[in-house]
């Protein structure tokens, strides 16, 4: 699942991921100001938590919204930096995300024997095996640690430099036109989807055809000339591509025939032309002549023999 997918979960991620920014600008304020309580109640030798419980909830409150919180905002930022190879930032993440850890797991297991075993900090603490001022040095070093973390990482807008904005507007110069061509190719999609779920609504979709080729119709093309039927035939189409798989077929002329119609157009072909043009022997071309001139009267004149 993708965020397109899921709208509402991406909402919701951005809104956590904005908190735990939030979470972790504040922690330094927070714990700075816990350690002002702590330090003004010291230097006044108790008289600002003495009868005044909502004071001490506030120290506690700063305490560990400073440091528990920040935990999983802190493995996050690690995450960031194995995925852009910032080795060093990684090694530093590392080793305050494991510190951060330590301290959640043993606060949360000493208040777990406090409450099930009804015992005192100290008590758990001894049970566990864990020296309580070597539990206070973890946590004080851990809170002072975090204070100069949340300095060093001070939010500040982004200075762009001169090459980070010509950069940007090549950037920009090369993805317009191919966002461009992306939205016209959605919308000319959108109209044919449109217009074809129409027409099969309304009964009309009808099948494209492939648009018949275009025979040249020069000067020489079989196009141009007529048929043996002495008619022309279409420009579009020659007339052996119309023949239907129906048409009969012509049979072919005999020798008598070719001599004859030869001879009809010309009476005067030798022998030898009479055979060149009908395809026959010399023989068989004069048999055909003498037979012809026969018929038709003998009285055609023979210029050339």
């Amino acid at each position: 699942m993708t965020h397109k997918e899921l709208p509402l979960l991406g909402a919701i991620a951005a809104l956590l991921r904005w908190t735990e920014e939030l979470v972790f600008l504040l922690s330094g304020p927070g714990l700075t100001l816990a350690a002002g309580i702590a330090v003004t109640d010291l230097l006044t030798h108790g008289a600002i938590l003495a009868g005044n419980g909502w004071m001490l909830l506030t120290w506690g409150v700063l305490t560990a919204i400073g440091c528990e919180s920040q935990l999983v905002g802190t493995f996050d930022k690690l995450r960031q930096s194995v995925i852009h190879r910032r080795w060093w930032a990684m090694l530093g993440w590392l080793v305050l995300g494991l510190t951060l850890a330590y301290v959640t797991f043993v606060s949360v297991e000493v208040f777990a024997y406090q409450q099930s075993q009804g015992l005192n900090e100290a008590q758990a603490l001894a049970q566990l095996g864990i020296s309580a001022t070597a539990w206070l040095w973890q946590r004080l070093l851990l809170s002072g640690g975090l204070v100069c973390l949340a300095g060093f990482n001070r939010f500040r807008p982004e200075v762009r430099s001169l090459q980070d904005e010509r950069a940007e507007l090549h950037r920009e110069l090369e993805l317009t036109p191919l966002r461009q061509r992306l939205t016209e190719m959605k919308a000319v999609g959108a109209v044919a989807l449109t217009r074809t779920v129409a027409a099969t609504a309304a009964g009309k979709a009808k099948v494209k055809h492939a648009t018949p080729p275009r025979y040249p119709t020069g000067g020489g093309s079989p196009a141009a000339v007529p048929n043996r039927d002495g008619l022309p035939t279409s420009d579009a189409v020659p007339e052996l591509l119309r023949l239907q798989p129906g048409t009969r077929k012509v049979p072919a002329l005999s020798a008598r025939e070719r001599v004859f119609r030869l001879l009809a157009k010309n009476p005067n072909l030798s022998k030898r032309e009479i055979a060149r043009l009908a395809k026959v022997s010399e023989t068989t071309a004069s048999k055909w002549r003498t037979s012809w001139r026969e018929e038709v009267g003998g009285d055609t004149e023979v210029v050339a023999t």
